[in-house]
Formats: C-alpha cells, structure tokens, sequence
C-alpha cells in the first residue's frame, strides 16, 4: 500500500480543491505528514484522509473554518457537540 500521496492525488480522492488544501496547511487546520524541502511539494498519509473527510463533512454541515480550528486545537469531543449544537441553532433559524 501506498505511504503517501502528493497534493494532487488527495485533492482527487478527496474532491478538494488544491487552493483549499493549501490554505487549511496554511492556518494549520490540516498540515501535510511532510513537504519536500527541495520542491516545497506537500504529501499526505492515510492516517490524515480520516481528518479530511470530517473536516469536508463538518463544512458540509455549514461550521465556519474558525470553529473547526477551535475543535482540533482543544480535540474535545464537549466542544464539538457544542459546536455542531450551535449549528443546529443556526440551521433552524
């Protein structure tokens, strides 16, 4: 099995943008496993596609970047629930 996968190759499994993936490595809410420091090309490894898919699906859900950094820099499942409660709140206004 393969052990990492380029930017590129996430992008198209996950159906990202790549723009978006840079800018979620760039305010820290997904950082690549590792970027070459010949080329600056960012890979990824699998233990992160789980991280992707709840961050597409909790954007799905319509939170805001800013709540999902809040989740991952405390990764308390209290927060979360309050987070997705409060979205709750604002989807049925």
């Amino acid at each position: 099995m393969k052990e990492f996968f380029s930017i590129g190759e996430v992008s198209k499994l996950f159906n990202v943008n790549i723009p978006t993936l840079r800018y979620y490595d760039e305010i820290g809410l997904l950082k690549p496993e590792f970027t070459d420091e010949h080329n600056n090309y960012r890979y990824y490894s699998t233990q992160q596609f789980e991280r992707l898919s709840t961050i597409k699906y909790l954007r799905t859900l319509g939170l805001p970047i800013n709540k999902l950094l809040d989740f991952y820099n405390s990764l308390e499942v209290d927060t979360l629930i309050h987070l997705l409660k409060d979205q709750q709140t604002e989807i049925d206004r």
